[in-house]
């Protein structure tokens, strides 16, 4: 085969001489016939069509037209013309569409290669007395702590216990500038500390951290390939009809059998073949380079076209953690002092919201003290005691029970932290209310300027949250959202999906296990990849790597542009094609022409998709 050959002589420096060469040939028979170029280019035309027909045969056999059947057509009428040149020169650009597959392809595994280069081979583990110790990255168990120095790859997904540095995130994220990593940040595996030194404890390990999901969703979509074969298909089973009922009719009114093979010739899509998969290669060459792995190009062209995006809240549009999200202090209470009591209540807290305390303690106070009799009071808060000092932390129900005095100033701040969807609480002092906390699901940094993105856009954006209205209706607020469902199930989020794919084209973006239903059911779904669950990004059709909200903007903003090439490549091969129809229907051009025409004009499409390639790359 000739794409075969093709192949191999791509893995030599010599590739693109033995290309260029072949095609000059085959331009040079246009003007000198000599037998034993002809007998050449027979051969080449020959072996080479042998896998296109054996393509059309198989697209036949199913009922469907696709672009194999179209260039085989065109090769069948060159042979039966005599004009052998043209038929070598449609396998030569066959063959090129077939090795730009084969780079396509090569591309994704070298992508692996470099993925796996960043895995560690070798990592240091703090042992329980404090000893550090050498072992192997890959038996690195959940709760582990490693020790991660000036230099060294982050062997696996964790956060940071003690500790500062700068971390260079662009094999995960493509962002070139350093991130500054303190206690509580979460580090990603595959990432680098350029400067600094970090303890961390290890989250999420094995084929669970973000580096093995990078390897296994490039692999995925390595083997979907580009699937742009089905856009090209898709204009073959358009097109073809039309060139060939032009062709009956010509027939049937001049019985022209020469005139008749020279529109199959100035009609043959061996130039689409390679343009529309060039254009698709180099956007999800673009999407990947930037943390988008898009699952096949078809997706390009489904976001390109979507109406409706329907976002997830918890983990999408916020971090799906909880955090203090307000304080309040008393007037004559020093910052300090509520922060040193709140913290001791909540330092050995296991619950999420006294975790949150606890965090946001340390950052404002510093050190925190051990309590002393800590005493869980089940539904209402918790008690302890340090020096003499009793500490609670509760809702309102703690208030009553030990009849506090509550200020007014105090109990607005209690009600407007319920209000704006925050879960809120007192800190108490030896009886005396020191201040109000709320926590709550933060939103995420960039979420509110996305959604602004997309309204501009016109994308109508819908928000879906399984919490109780009024964290819904604030978080709405916040973000600029209009729309939004709340108290859903998961089965609730997949029949609203339903109800809307009625509507228009609807791309689901979410993170949990519940939203793998929608992701599924939508037309397009898109998967946060970083802090995502695995079955979340198993049935989503996109997935963001380091979770950047910003990117949906880009991603259907890609796919538009896509769009456009593809539709501006198809714009020039019909009229291209609509003028050598006249040249041909007219008297002017024979075969000789038909097949130079065809010939010249194939670099219209190839042009306009190389200079798409060229400049995406520059991004």
């Amino acid at each position: 085969m000739v794409s075969s050959f093709l192949k191999k002589i791509s893995r030599s420096p010599y590739r693109q001489y033995c290309l260029i060469g072949a095609l000059l040939l085959a331009l040079a028979h246009f003007y000198f016939v000599h037998g034993e170029v002809k007998i050449f280019l027979l051969i080449i035309a020959l072996l080479g069509s042998i896998e296109t027909a054996i393509g059309a045969i198989q697209s036949v056999l199913k009922k469907k037209i696709g672009i194999d059947t179209f260039n085989i057509f065109a090769v069948v009428i060159a042979f039966y013309s005599g004009e052998v040149t043209s038929a070598a020169f449609i396998v030569l650009m066959l063959a090129f569409a077939d090795l730009l597959e084969w780079k396509t392809e090569s591309r994704a595994g070298n992508a692996i290669k470099e993925l796996l280069a960043l895995k560690p081979r070798m990592t240091v583990r703090e042992k329980k007395g404090g000893e550090i110790e050498d072992i192997d990255a890959a038996i690195i168990q959940k709760g582990d702590i490693l020790v991660v120095k000036n230099g060294s790859t982050i062997p696996v997904d964790g956060v940071v216990i003690y500790g500062k540095a700068e971390i260079n995130e662009a094999s995960v994220t493509g962002e070139s500038l350093f991130v500054e990593k303190i206690i509580g940040d979460e580090v990603l595996s595959g990432t680098i500390n350029e400067v600094g030194f970090l303890k961390i404890k290890a989250v999420r390990v094995g084929k669970d951290s973000t580096l093995e999901r990078m390897i296994h969703l490039v692999k995925e979509a390595a083997k979907n390939k580009s699937r742009s074969e089905r856009i090209a298909d898709r204009f073959a089973g358009i097109f073809l009809p039309i060139v060939i009922l032009m062709g009956a009719l010509t027939y049937y009114f001049t019985h022209n059998l020469v005139m008749t093979g020279a529109l199959f010739l100035v009609a043959c899509a061996d130039d689409m073949a390679v343009a529309i998969p060039m254009a698709i290669a180099a956007a999800l060459g673009h999407a990947a380079k930037h943390g988008v792995i898009i699952k096949g190009g078809e997706w390009l062209d489904v976001i390109a076209r979507v109406k409706i995006i329907v976002l997830d809240k918890t983990g999408t549009l916020t971090y799906g953690s909880v955090a203090v999200k307000l304080a309040s202090f008393e007037h004559n209470v020093s910052e300090k002092t509520f922060w040193r009591a709140a913290g001791i209540a909540e330092k050995f807290s296991d619950h999420p919201i006294g975790k949150a305390v606890y965090r946001e303690a340390v950052k404002r106070y510093g050190e925190i003290p051990d309590p002393e009799d800590y005493k869980l009071v089940e539904g209402k808060g918790i008690r302890v005691r340090k020096e003499g000092e009793d500490i609670l932390v509760g809702n309102m129900s703690m208030i009553y029970d030990h009849d506090i005095v509550l200020s007014e100033s105090m109990r607005n701040a209690f009600d407007e932290a319920g209000e704006k969807g925050g879960t809120a609480f007192f800190v108490i002092a030896n009886g005396k209310v020191l201040g109000v906390l709320s926590v709550a699901d933060i939103v995420r940094d960039g979420s509110k300027s996305a959604i602004k993105k997309l309204h501009r856009l016109g994308i109508r954006v819908i928000m879906l949250t399984g919490d109780n209205e009024t964290v819904a209706k604030e978080t709405a607020r916040t973000l600029g959202i209009t729309e939004y469902r709340s108290s859903l199930k998961p089965e609730d989020k997949l029949h609203e999906i339903e109800k809307l794919s009625h509507v228009g084209l609807v791309c689901m973006v979410g993170d949990g296990i519940n939203d793998a239903p929608a992701l599924s059911r939508a037309d397009v779904g898109i998967a946060m990849g970083g802090g995502g669950t695995a079955v979340s990004v198993e049935a989503a059709d996109i997935v963001i790597l380091n979770d950047d909200i910003s990117k949906i903007s880009d991603i259907i903003e890609l796919g538009q542009q896509t769009k456009r090439v593809v539709n501006t490549d198809i714009i020039i091969w019909v009229l291209s094609n609509a003028l050598g129809f006249y040249l041909v229907l007219s008297g002017v051009a024979g075969l000789a022409f038909a097949a130079f025409y065809n010939f010249a004009t194939d670099f219209l499409p190839l042009g306009n998709s190389a200079l798409f390639w060229k400049g995406i790359k520059k991004k």
